[in-house]
């Protein structure tokens, strides 16, 4: 599957028309992480963009989780936690594509 790659510019604007997502579940097999606490901007390749997720644990907050970057390729992720506390995240555009081929998913069950 192939990145989905923005300018950062791109992804401002990504990010804040998707803010409604805050507080809803994760679907899929995401869903165990429950509800997505935020809705943030990343770089974009794989690596960096695993480093972003360690360093948004440590601090809790997604600018200086992005200090470290210093690239020019950003995506749009959704934040959580697992069940240990662990910070996750998931590509906007997988949950988007997700949510959209399966809507039900976003159902809550009792």
């Amino acid at each position: 599957m192939k990145e989905n790659i923005l300018s950062y510019d791109e992804a401002v604007e990504l990010c804040a028309a998707h803010q409604h997502i805050v507080g809803q579940l994760f679907c899929g097999e995401y869903r165990e992480f429950g509800q997505v606490e935020a809705v943030v901007i990343a770089p974009a390749n794989k690596l960096d963009k695993w480093a972003f997720t360690k360093y948004y644990q440590k601090f809790n907050d997604a600018k200086q989780a992005l200090a470290f970057y210093t690239g020019y390729e950003y995506d749009v992720v959704l934040i959580g936690k697992d069940n240990t506390g662990n910070v996750v995240s998931r590509e906007l555009s997988a949950h988007l594509a997700f949510a959209n081929n399966a809507p039900d998913f976003f159902t809550e069950l009792d």
